[in-house]
């Protein structure tokens, strides 16, 4: 491709923390791998916390008292967009709508007493024994974070390669995937023609 086109369609900015057109590139492959991984992992998370909230809270927890006034206007702004795409509002359409921003800070301090150890077994049913590796909602937290980022930046269409931070990514993701179940980490590898 020829330099002013990449500049043109492409721009300067863009390519600027690349060392080359051939990183550039990688990295849109490597991106498209990704999509995949977190998409699975994005729905698996959402529908394992939506059940376990209908189960718990209510089949109507997304108007709980239980949630903080920040989560109550995610789901606010969710409603509005459905509204605004004159689609009916109903629940599965707001957990599709509501971000992966919204799953994630479910398990930050200010929801500990929503998510102990009992809750979190639920939302991951196959979650190692504590004898065998301790994960607590801090320790999921700290994950669920470092994934939201890094799905921020493939959905964004940022720099994920050669960056010390996501070395491990994918291995972290399947590990995550696990502790729902092994056949969705299984599905995912074999979307991914990974082996099994």
């Amino acid at each position: 491709m020829r330099d002013d086109i990449k500049s043109k369609f492409i721009s300067d900015i863009r390519l600027s923390p690349y060392k080359d057109f051939d990183e550039y590139k990688q990295n849109i492959k490597d991106s498209e791998e990704y999509y995949i991984l977190l998409s699975i992992f994005e729905i698996s998370l959402r529908n394992s916390i939506d059940n376990y909230f209908r189960e718990k809270i209510s089949k109507d927890w997304l108007n709980s008292r239980i949630l903080h006034q920040d989560t109550k206007q995610r789901i606010i702004e969710s409603k509005n967009k459905i509204s605004q795409r004159k689609e009916k509002i109903s629940h599965d359409k707001i957990i599709a709508e509501l971000s992966f921003g919204f799953w994630t800070s479910l398990f930050r301090k200010s929801y500990s007493n929503l998510f102990r150890i009992k809750d979190i077994k639920y939302i991951f049913p196959n979650i190692p024994k504590k004898s065998e590796k301790l994960i607590t909602r801090y320790v999921l937290d700290k994950e669920l974070n470092k994934i939201r980022k890094f799905r921020n930046r493939v959905f964004h269409y940022e720099k994920i390669i050669n960056k010390n931070d996501n070395l491990n990514m994918k291995e972290d993701i399947y590990s995550l995937l696990t502790y729902f179940d092994d056949e969705i980490c299984v599905f995912a590898k074999e979307l991914l023609n990974e082996p099994i």
